[in-house]
């Protein structure tokens, strides 16, 4: 009796359980309702279904509302007892801002043996998040750090917000002529396009055939190896042109320590990595996959890849004489 108790605080304190009253039910738990900020936290969503329903999309995205998710693992399925059959998705997720935050629902997708589509929801989960710094504790010692002296003759400065505003508006508009340029490759065939893409860097090339995958919709056809093909095909040609390496004869992990020894931006790594890894289950390991998360892994690359192409205009400039 005491056990069964136990496990019942547990589940209000920590989670929420829908209760299996239809043909898909579902349970979100979590190991911790209170962290300091950036603390990972540990999401189990774990999904029964009947005999011949479907599971479309897991709802979880890279961002859950105040929630950013770091990391997955390929979902877990069983076959229970009652013919039911079970998944096990597994997150890490954490916060980056202070106060009683809400873990929003995860609206589970899936579809019935006659094709109807259906939602089954999770409800919200509060988590507070603390600061760094302790109730009390002092910060006197953290100071700002003092202008510089500045000399009688020393020619006049500009000021920093101005400068900050130009480089916005160059960043701005390198960004929307990437796009520009990209996206109207993309639209190309032929010659024409093959000779367009040798004028481009390796991050506005990578862009151009991230385009190209994204207009396929090839999640939405059910061909998931192709798409995640395609998309580590692009991410590999970006790393080989840019950094000058052998990116194609790497496995995910391999490649993963090649760029980090290269010193290439450890975002633009774990993106590049996760993509790849992601690809690797879905082609090779036949785990379950999304439309949703499969689109979403394109957009995490053209992201990583504006990135890179205003970097890359960058240093064309910084190598251009003065």
């Amino acid at each position: 009796m005491r056990a069964v108790l136990l496990a019942a605080i547990a589940l209000v304190v920590f989670g929420q359980v829908a209760l299996a009253d239809g043909p898909v039910s579902v349970a979100a738990t979590i190991d911790k309702r209170g962290i300091t900020i950036g603390d990972p936290i540990a999401l189990n969503v774990v999904v029964e279904t009947d005999s011949g329903y479907r599971i479309t999309d897991s709802g979880v995205g890279r961002t859950m509302g105040e929630f950013e998710v770091l990391d997955s693992v390929p979902p877990q399925v069983t076959r229970i007892a009652s013919g039911r059959t079970r998944y096990t998705f597994r997150y890490r997720i954490t916060a980056f801002r202070v106060g009683d935050l809400v873990f929003p629902q995860i609206n589970i997708a899936y579809q019935s043996p006659a094709g109807e589509p259906g939602i089954t929801p999770t409800v919200e989960i509060p988590i507070l998040v603390t600061s760094v710094i302790r109730p009390g504790e002092s910060t006197d010692d953290i100071k700002p750090a003092k202008p510089q002296l500045r000399l009688p003759t020393a020619t006049p400065q500009v000021p920093q917000l101005a400068i900050q505003a130009a480089l916005a508006l160059v960043v701005l508009a390198m960004l929307a002529l990437i796009i520009r340029q990209t996206r109207r490759i993309a639209g190309r065939r032929g010659p024409d396009r093959e000779l367009e893409e040798g004028l481009l860097t390796p991050a506005q090339r990578a862009m151009a055939e991230l385009n190209r995958v994204a207009s396929l919709r090839l999640p939405e056809k059910g061909r998931y190896a192709e798409h995640y093909a395609l998309l580590a095909q692009a991410l590999r040609a970006y790393v080989r042109d840019r950094f000058g390496l052998s990116a194609n004869e790497r496995t995910p992990r391999e490649l993963r320590e090649d760029m980090l020894r290269a010193g290439i931006d450890r975002t633009e790594i774990a993106t590049i990595y996760e993509i790849l890894r992601e690809g690797e289950s879905a082609r090779f390991h036949q785990a379950i996959s999304y439309p949703a998360r499969a689109q979403q892994a394109v957009r995490s690359a053209l992201d990583a890849m504006r990135r890179a192409a205003v970097a890359e205009q960058y240093e064309l400039m910084k190598g251009q004489p003065s």
